[in-house]
């Protein structure tokens, strides 16, 4: 019975790394900031916000102080990742899938009324499959949609 109490805060970890680890960008780094922040948290929480290399540093040391727990090499690594994908001015890829409008607006840079016709067209008539799918959306500026198409994911 010792041995399942210990078990069962491992398997429900790693369960909620897993479920949250398409959060995350492929890119250097990636699986470090799923070890380590992971841990204590799902990587949702890291996706969801944007900070500068300061500011990232920052929460890093206030969840090290917090007890997560890395070596100063994978920290700085955790850090690096995190400035390369979620500061402000990262180019970072979105899913028009999956992404809410507010997403849609804070990493596409789009209107809020574009975003907002965007989800509500998906939901209408199901999800894109291509950047002409995207285009038929009535009303969107797509001038706006062909900048950031290098940035869209389907």
């Amino acid at each position: 019975m010792k041995r399942l109490t210990l078990l069962v805060p491992f398997l429900i970890s790693s369960f909620f790394q897993s479920a949250h680890a398409q959060d995350l960008v492929a890119g250097k780094g990636k699986d470090v900031v799923e070890s380590v922040c992971g841990a204590c948290h799902g990587t949702d929480l890291v996706s969801s916000r944007r900070a500068t290399r300061q500011g990232w540093s920052y929460i890093v040391d206030d969840m090290v102080s917090r007890g997560a727990q890395g070596t100063d090499t994978e920290i700085d690594q955790v850090i690096d990742y995190l400035v390369a994908n979620f500061s402000a001015n990262a180019a970072r890829t979105v899913n028009v899938n999956k992404a809410e409008a507010s997403e849609l607006t804070a990493t596409l840079g789009l209107s809020a009324a574009d975003a907002d016709a965007i989800v509500h067209y998906r939901a209408e008539k199901g999800t894109y499959k291509s950047i002409q799918d995207l285009m038929k959306v009535p009303g969107i500026d797509v001038k706006k949609i062909e900048s950031v198409q290098n940035r869209i994911a389907f």
